[in-house]
């Protein structure tokens, strides 16, 4: 979300609001860039409605695995923690992926992998 322009709502939120030293760490130390050229060939859109973006999608599923969340448990944490928003890029204006997405991101992902 760095390289993302603020929505009205995350100009006007505390910027406290979500942090997550951890998942700052965590953000900082893994290379993202390769994960998400990968996750870019999982679907490319052509079908159906647009696509959420890789790097959020990828970014998601590593939370999934380190808090041992199944899909509907990721879909609520997204929709309920800042922090985790914060982490996969998701602004407050940004719809958030549902439980089905979720899991057939993970499935596709892992026929591709």
């Amino acid at each position: 979300m760095a390289d993302q322009q603020l929505s009205l709502a995350e100009t006007l939120v505390d910027p406290r609001l979500g942090t997550n030293a951890r998942l700052d760490a965590i953000g900082k130390v893994i290379d993202w860039a390769p994960l998400e050229k990968l996750a870019e060939q999982v679907h490319a859109g052509r079908l159906g409605r647009k696509p959420y973006r890789a790097s959020a999608m990828i970014r998601a599923l590593y939370l999934q695995m380190l808090y041992g969340l199944s899909d509907p448990g990721l879909e609520e944490a997204l929709t309920d923690r800042l922090s985790f928003r914060r982490f996969c890029g998701l602004g407050l204006d940004e719809a958030t992926p549902d439980e089905t997405t979720i899991c057939r991101f993970r499935l596709t992902a892992a026929r591709k992998g």
